[in-house]
């Protein structure tokens, strides 16, 4: 199955537009990691500027979470409704204009709804840039590299830019003047689409259609019917697969338990830190602002949550064509779920950065499994593939704001032992996964 699904096509160069292409998408996905992982950064402080309550700075966590996850469920609508490229261009203006209003905010609600309206940009452009790609790349294989490349590099490079550029300046400016610098990628990209053109021809869209149904070996006739999904283009009248619901319930589960863990990391991380420094601090009166994530400690983040990414992801991708499904996956889950253990002992700070990292790298690296499935027609069977891989990308959607929200609102040690029992449903879900074996 494996080596139907990462086949490359060999046969095909790739063209300018193809490269401007994969550079987008790539681009935009820093600008994703940006949004994602700047939460973990700022709240602390920001929380301690405007003097929130425990509820309300968890609430100014995760809200950009929820209103990705739920942007992700109606993308697919909108983007049809009208149209990929206006979708995608919306989406980045609006998302540079939130950038601009979160950081000249007076108050707490207004930061709060520009977070919201964040996340509702995210989730669109997610979906819209695959479509958009899907329609105009040249051969299937550049599809599959764009989307690998895009969340092994483009995710993880935001991600660790804005933890970075925390350790840089954050104690030197204001968190506006912050915000203001980590959004500086997301300019980028809508002057690539406008320059070059991207999506305005439909000439375009029909040829790359047309190339990449024949790279798929589909031969449309009068009866099929034409889907559009985030990720691919296929026809309906093909073959279906016996188990389908049972194999879109794992499929499910197993995003679900993965984006829990792997966003969870983002705010556990500085809050497991602040909890450790205010341990330190029993008995003194200096309040949650002597408690924050700050200085060195930004290094931490971008090298838990930032680089563990950047070699995780490429050494998935090379583990995932030469190890089985179930050796692999069954062995880095049971490494995450050892982590957390040793973490619930409370073993150190030191200690326990250490282990959300190497669980945050065993994330990282079954992530491309996910990335993998999203486009294995022999799993999902082509017949009910946009069903099976939209079910599947909302289940880890909600997963991820799970996973925030346990971090956000539950004491460290506790979301930890939570993430725990996910991570050991994980583990059973991969046992049962044997259409992957």
């Amino acid at each position: 199955m494996k080596s139907s699904s990462g086949s490359s096509s060999g046969s095909h160069s790739w063209t300018k537009q193809d490269y401007i292409l994969v550079s987008l998408a790539i681009l935009i996905k820093i600008g994703d990691g940006v949004e994602a992982y700047l939460p973990g950064v700022i709240t602390q402080k920001v929380s301690c500027e405007l003097g929130l309550s425990d509820f309300q700075e968890g609430l100014l966590a995760v809200i950009v979470y929820l209103f990705w996850a739920i942007a992700v469920m109606m993308s697919v609508f909108i983007s049809k409704m009208l149209g990929e490229r206006f979708t995608l261009l919306l989406s980045l203006y609006l998302s540079i204009g939130f950038a601009i209003l979160c950081a000249v905010v007076p108050n707490y609600y207004t930061l709060l709804l520009s977070r919201a309206l964040t996340g509702i940009c995210v989730g669109l452009n997610s979906c819209a840039t695959g479509i958009l790609l899907a329609k105009l790349v040249s051969f299937k294989e550049v599809l599959t590299r764009s989307a690998f490349l895009s969340e092994a590099l483009g995710f993880a490079v935001g991600g660790t830019w804005v933890s970075i550029l925390g350790w840089l300046i954050l104690d030197l400016v204001s968190w506006r003047v912050f915000v203001l610098l980590t959004s500086i990628p997301l300019f980028v990209p809508p002057i690539i689409m406008l320059h070059f053109c991207i999506g305005k021809e439909t000439e375009e869209a029909t040829q790359g259609d047309s190339e990449l149904e024949a790279e798929n070996n589909v031969a449309p006739t009068e009866s099929d019917s034409l889907i559009v999904t985030g990720n691919l283009i296929v026809y309906k009248n093909s073959q279906s697969v016996p188990n389908f619901t049972a194999r879109v319930i794992k499929s499910s589960l197993f995003f679900f338990c993965n984006l829990c863990v792997g966003y969870g990391s983002i705010i556990l991380l500085p809050w497991l830190m602040r909890n450790y420094k205010r341990g330190l601090d029993d008995g003194h009166e200096g309040g949650k602002c002597e408690e924050v994530v700050q200085g060195t400690d930004f290094l931490i983040l971008a090298a838990v949550t930032g680089a563990t990414n950047l070699i995780g992801r490429p050494l998935g991708y090379y583990l995932w064509s030469r190890v089985k499904f179930l050796i692999l996956q069954f062995t880095i889950t049971a490494i995450m779920a050892l982590s957390f253990g040793i973490i619930v002992a409370n073993p150190g700070i030191t200690a326990s950065v250490i282990l959300i990292g190497v669980a945050k790298m065993c994330y990282s690296i079954q992530s491309v499994e996910n990335a993998i499935l999203l486009y294995d027609y022999d799993y999902f069977g082509k017949l009910r593939f946009e069903l099976g891989s939209s079910i599947s990308i909302a289940s880890g959607m909600f997963g991820s704001m799970l996973g925030t929200s346990l971090a956000a609102f539950l004491h460290p040690f506790t979301a930890v032992v939570t993430t725990l029992v996910i991570v050991c449903v994980e583990l059973v879900v991969i046992c049962f996964m044997k259409e992957r074996f």
